[in-house]
């Protein structure tokens, strides 16, 4: 790892209340023989010093932290649970070691190790955060963020009851990043393919039989 990984925190947002999968947590979701975690944890362990899962239940993931001993691996509950991803973010924010934080959600199993890597070479004192744009659409849940730029503007919005995602986007000066950024460079834009509801997950599992 060069300087610039080792102080980067990798962040799995995995403290929602899984509605939309009838309760069932998206985190231990399996697609090819693992679950959707396990399949994070490889991605971001080859990028970041440490890896924190934000999750008010640390029980259901005991046994992965067990296993994945070698690495710096914490479960963090949320300062404000029941808040949403930003609220998330505030705690692995007030939590992580890394000056920078490549933040994804739990239930996107195609995260890119090669995609953080080449958004973490766009981030400087510039901007807040590098952010990829797929399909006309902005994905704040596979980006890179720094703590420094980011923390007091998402304080002051969970302090004022402000828990849009969206609202947060617009508070920072991120550089954005396009399908064309990552297909020039052979990567694969399907990072940021995620998981709601049983109809997509039934559609993933026949899509990579």
């Amino acid at each position: 790892m060069n300087g610039r990984q080792e102080s980067l925190s990798g962040v799995v947002l995995a403290g929602g209340q899984n509605r939309r999968m009838g309760g069932r947590l998206k985190a231990m979701l399996q697609l090819q023989g693992q679950l959707f975690i396990e399949r994070q944890l490889e991605e971001l362990g080859k990028l970041c010093g440490e890896i924190l899962i934000i999750a008010n239940d640390p029980a259901p993931f005991e046994k992965l932290l067990l296993a994945h001993s070698d690495k710096n691996l914490r479960v963090i509950p949320d300062l404000m649970p029941g808040k949403g991803p930003l609220a998330g973010m505030q705690a692995a924010m007030e939590a992580a070691q890394g000056e920078t934080l490549w933040v994804v959600a739990c239930d996107m199993p195609n995260i890119s190790e090669e995609s953080a890597k080449a958004m973490l070479e766009l981030i400087n004192d510039d901007y807040d955060a590098v952010v990829p744009i797929l399909d006309g659409r902005t994905q704040p849940l596979h980006a890179i963020y720094q703590v420094k730029q980011c923390k007091d503007i998402l304080d002051e919005l969970l302090a004022a009851n402000q828990y849009r995602v969206m609202e947060f986007m617009h508070k920072l000066n991120y550089k954005q990043v396009d399908e064309q950024f990552f297909v020039e460079k052979g990567i694969s834009v399907e990072f940021a393919v995620n998981v709601n509801d049983p109809e997509q997950y039934e559609k993933l599992q026949y899509e990579n039989k």
